[in-house]
């Protein structure tokens, strides 16, 4: 963009917004060229936005499309900016949008279970707002404090509560969205069900913001449960809790979400010295139910040599572990993380190959206590983390490792991310996953939507080439 045309957009937007809503010195879009996703050490701050702007209502996101419609400028939506796979970095410059502003809740309907919010209200802000209410919306991610209502939307965030309560995607009843023409697009009607109509607002989750921007969310809610519990056991080592896990999932019985993983400084939790993985239970409910879910799970521990903590030690590790789960998470460093989807008959075999093949062909090493993990329920997510390479090449080995365990995650039947979406990272490896009728059904949907390529161009959807 020309420094004409540059000063000609900043007036532009100025006379829509005022001033202090629209930022464009260097020094003001810094904290706007990245989101924690890990680009290239000499790439670091390179791709900065033109304009970031801070609307506050529908009419405003409207009148911001409207001008880059005109001017054919991309567009990104910002939530909270804890994305991991570059969907936040503004690689074509143009105008990032920060929903920050826009974090007020329209209403609260508390005899049909549902609440209506702005996309810029964070999950916690939201969850201490609906217990007020009695309520809460139950969706607890690793990002809950800084993460958005319309950033958890837009990636599909992963709930640790998934099991009893499903995650965001199973929230959502409808949807405001200013598409790239500059309409407003309500999804359907703000009802807990109906069969009528396609299910418009299913096409926005996971798009990260390539359809468009939300500008308002209607959820589901449920009643704040009368009890809560958590059962918590240790084993020799990861296999012996996911023996529990297993049969855990099995069971039938009804718990919220459970995680089985290997763990370090367990021994402050009362754990023997021999143990090195654990296993969590968390119930919601009455508290009659609550009580015989949590008697019945003790009685699989026993029955696969787990030990259990103390009642106490579990309630304070409960509450402990949250905080630094959903706190932790915005802190990244020199490493990253595997979120993907195996079934659970090839995961010994995923994990065999991930440690003992590809990581020391690339020079991936674990971090100490994070090398297996399994999210336990519906949805079972597999995870590990692990520090990126060092020395020659490294950007390029921490690439084609990446891509190797896409490869070996679809290879098994899996998915190559079961959170975090796609962004940059795996744009190009989502072609492991999807048939070329199901991208060009994707490029499809997205040239009708936005003919001009507006939308958070160059991210989720890959080039028409496909990688070998």
């Amino acid at each position: 963009m020309n420094e004409s045309d540059h000063e000609e957009l900043r007036r532009e937007l100025v006379s829509l917004l005022g001033e202090f809503k629209v930022l464009w010195n260097k020094s003001d879009l810094l904290p706007y060229t990245k989101d924690t996703y890990r680009i290239r050490f000499e790439d670091d701050h390179r791709y900065f936005p033109d304009f970031a702007v801070l609307p506050e209502t529908t009419q405003e996101v409207q009148g911001i499309v409207g001008i880059a419609a005109r001017r054919k400028i991309p567009l990104i939506p910002k939530g909270g900016g804890s994305n991991r796979t570059g969907m936040l970095v503004p690689i074509h410059g143009g105008i990032l949008v920060d929903t920050i502003k826009m974090k007020r809740v329209v209403e609260v309907d508390k005899p049909n279970l549902c609440v209506t919010v702005q996309p810029g209200i964070t999950l916690k802000e939201l969850a201490d707002c609906l217990e007020d209410y009695g309520l809460w919306l139950t969706q607890e991610q690793g990002s809950l404090k800084i993460a958005t209502v319309g950033g958890a939307i837009s990636t599909s965030g992963f709930s640790r509560f998934h099991q009893k309560y499903g995650v965001i995607a199973d929230r959502v009843m409808s949807l405001e969205v200013v598409l790239a023409d500059g309409s407003v697009l309500r999804t359907g009607p703000k009802v807990l069900y109906t069969s009528t109509g396609y299910r418009l607002h299913q096409l926005f989750i996971a798009a990260e913001g390539t359809l468009g921007i939300i500008t308002e969310a209607t959820l589901r809610v449920e009643p704040l449960p009368e009890a809560r519990d958590v059962v918590l056991a240790f084993y020799d080592d990861f296999w012996g809790a996911n023996d529990a896990a297993q049969r855990l999932m099995a069971s039938g019985v009804v718990f919220s979400g459970a995680e089985a993983y290997e763990g370090h400084g367990m021994d402050k939790l009362g754990a023997p010295e021999d143990k090195t993985s654990l296993i969590y239970v968390i119930f919601h409910g009455t508290r009659g139910e609550v009580e015989a879910e949590s008697a019945f799970v003790k009685k699989i521990v026993e029955g696969t040599h787990g030990v259990l903590a103390k009642h106490d030690v579990a309630m304070t590790f409960l509450d402990t572990y949250t905080e630094q789960w959903c706190g932790a998470r915005a802190l990244t460093g020199f490493e990253d993380v595997i979120t993907t989807y195996v079934p659970m008959e090839r995961m010994k075999e995923f994990y065999d190959k991930l440690w003992n093949e590809i990581a020391p062909k690339y020079g991936l090493e674990p971090l100490p206590g994070e090398k297996y993990g399994l999210d336990v329920g519906r949805y079972r997510m597999v995870g590990g983390r692990y520090w990126l390479p060092k020395g020659e090449r490294a950007w390029e080995r921490y690439q084609e490792a990446v891509r190797e365990i896409s490869v070996l995650a679809t290879s098994f039947g899996g998915s190559i991310q079961s959170c975090h979406g796609v962004g940059i990272q795996h744009r190009e490896n989502i072609t492991l996953e999807y048939s070329d009728v199901a991208l060009d059904t994707m490029r499809n949907i997205k040239k009708v939507l936005d003919p001009d390529n507006i939308m958070n161009p160059g991210k989720k959807i890959p080039s028409k080439k496909r990688v070998p």
